[in-house]
């Protein structure tokens, strides 16, 4: 006995499910390729911008604009809602800082979906502002942090090189630039070398071409030091009166910590303590009051610490 055909296991309408699976083909097809569908999607709008003379200033205005597209569900979609879709302004020539463009059906990339067309964008046109590329040169200021290990001192300021750079951007951004910050060197790191690589602080200024941009910090210092001076004269500041005063003690000492040459080179002759017109005010005749003082003559770079900081005046009488 022969074995039953495909046919005969499929039982005798074969030819109406043959029909049957041809539906369900026909069906499959309809799905895939779809009947014409519209659907209208917010678009976000760029600018291409072809002209070296000119950059685009924040987004155009609107930022995004509602079109619709007509084609096959399937393909809609996918533009649509799974691959994203963008309008490009190609711009070759700027007329002035405000353009209006009228936007176009063809700026709006559907090749690749297969039946997708444009049917309108809403609203048309788009106000794009521009600004004029200028270059410029401006010069940095040192920003710093932290402070000196404790066995450094500074000699004298600190300086960059080099002290500018050319700056390329906006004509409106630039315009509003005094200097250009350093991004802050952290002292605490610094060695006796003395020399950092710094970098200009861009953060915010996306816009600007900065050259160079890798800057050489130099921080002069030194061996820190101390050094007693035991006697510093300490003097009345009388603001032009003609009064007598006693003072006790007449001199105090006063520690100074710097840079070694500085320190060792410093002449103790210029420290005075003075007491300051403003703490005798009131003072009568006969009378003592403790009052502070303030070190003068003391040179850049320079600290000082005293273990006295107060004396005793008083004002004496006149005969």
């Amino acid at each position: 006995m022969s074995p039953p055909s495909v046919l005969a296991f499929a039982g005798g309408n074969w030819g109406l499910k043959a029909a049957a699976f041809g539906m369900a083909v026909f069906l499959w097809a309809l799905v895939r390729v779809g009947t014409p569908d519209q659907r209208t999607v917010s678009v976000p709008v760029n600018v291409s911008l072809n002209d070296p003379e000119w950059v685009v200033m924040g987004d155009p205005v609107p930022a995004t604009v509602q079109v619709r597209f007509r084609g096959p569900p399937t393909e809609v979609f996918r533009l649509t809602a799974m691959d994203g879709v963008s309008i490009t302004v190609p711009v070759v020539g700027v007329p002035g800082e405000e353009m209006v463009v009228a936007l176009e059906e063809s700026w709006i990339p559907v090749d690749g979906y297969r039946g997708v067309q444009v049917e309108d964008i809403i609203p048309s046109v788009v106000h794009v502002h521009f600004d004029r590329v200028v270059t410029a040169t401006i010069p940095l200021r040192i920003t710093t942090r932290g402070v000196l290990p404790e066995r450094l001192a500074l000699t004298r300021d600190l300086s960059l090189t080099p002290n500018i750079v050319r700056v390329t951007g906006p004509a409106s951004v630039i315009e509003q630039l005094d200097t250009l910050d350093i991004i802050p060197v952290d002292l605490s790191r610094v060695d006796e070398r003395g020399t950092v690589q710094a970098v200009v602080d861009t953060a915010g200024r996306s816009r600007l071409t900065i050259v160079p941009r890798d800057i050489t910090l130099r921080i002069p210092v030194e061996e820190s030091i101390d050094r007693v001076f035991p006697e510093v004269a300490v003097v009345v500041n009388l603001g032009g009166r003609n009064e007598s005063f006693e003072v006790l003690p007449s001199v105090i000492p006063i520690t100074i910590r710097g840079s070694r040459t500085r320190v060792l080179s410093l002449d103790g002759r210029l420290l005075r303590a003075v007491v300051p017109p403003e703490a005798l005010r009131g003072l009568g005749e006969g009378q003592r009051r403790r009052v502070p003082v303030i070190i003068e003559g003391l040179p850049s770079y320079l600290s000082l610490s005293m273990e006295v900081d107060t004396v005793v005046v008083r004002r004496q009488v006149v005969p």
